[in-house]
């Protein structure tokens, strides 16, 4: 089906129902290049240029603690319950018509991260729903992205956007509309930021099997300017024995 904008608004929401384990080469400013598989929910395994194995478990996320204080003689509150997560594939969301979710499921207990390296880029790229809501949608077309099909795009972040972790930080879309993504009003805009240059847009696609970033490339704006590049290699493969036995390392490439 040839893609429409709606339809890749969509794709962009819909990673979290899409795949279970994933194994990518990367490349991006931020990480290098490095070699990554995924076992969802809540486990990475990632090889450096150097070799070197990374190992991470768990959601990138903090949670605040509640600190209660009462007046001496005051019987205690009782204790807050513990927290407990809920993970997408335990929760079916709405679907359109061609399979792609309508719209995502929001709860204070529903956990959608998976583990992060070096920065929160790599979280947004595996779940890129920050780019299925207040982006401009041009040139869209279909494209074959390292073997794969994909859908590809000219996006240019709109007032509004909201990055996994923006503020001139981790956003997929280095933008005017991501550095003020995080502030409440203009006030707040550190005076170092006046004035930055930002590409005009970024060359962008999904994988159409998993909805993740395999391609997200500034186009003009400073040199220095954030991109990524993943290409899949492998998609709901069993990982079972990387993860669940110690030790175990995974082949070379």
């Amino acid at each position: 089906m040839p893609p429409d904008p709606d339809s890749f608004l969509a794709l962009a929401r819909s990673s979290p129902w899409r795949w279970t384990t994933l194994h990518l080469a990367h490349r991006s400013g931020f990480a290098g290049e490095c070699e990554a598989w995924v076992r969802r929910p809540g486990e990475l395994l990632v090889r450096d240029s150097e070799g070197r194995l990374h190992r991470a478990s768990g959601l990138p996320y903090t949670r605040g603690t509640l600190m209660v204080f009462t007046a001496e003689g005051t019987p205690p509150p009782d204790p807050v319950p513990e927290h407990t997560s809920v993970l997408p594939h335990q929760i079916a969301p709405p679907l359109r018509a061609d399979g792609l979710v309508e719209w995502r499921p929001e709860r204070f207990d529903l956990d959608y991260d998976d583990p992060m390296y070096t920065n929160y880029s790599w979280v947004a790229m595996l779940d890129p729903v920050e780019l299925s809501h207040h982006v401009a949608v041009d040139r869209l077309r279909a494209d074959v992205v390292a073997g794969r099909p994909a859908w590809r795009a000219d996006l240019r972040a709109l007032p509004g956007y909201d990055p996994r972790c923006g503020g001139n930080c981790c956003e997929l879309l280095d933008s005017e509309a991501g550095m003020r993504a995080d502030l409440d009003d203009d006030e707040e805009l550190p005076p170092s930021w006046r004035g930055r240059d930002h590409p005009d847009h970024y060359d962008v696609a999904l994988d159409v099997q998993t909805g993740v970033v395999v391609r997200c490339l500034p186009v003009g704006g400073p040199d220095d300017a954030p991109w990524l590049e993943n290409d899949i290699l492998e998609v709901d493969t069993d990982l079972d024995e990387l993860f669940d036995r110690p030790g175990t390392t995974p082949p070379a490439r």
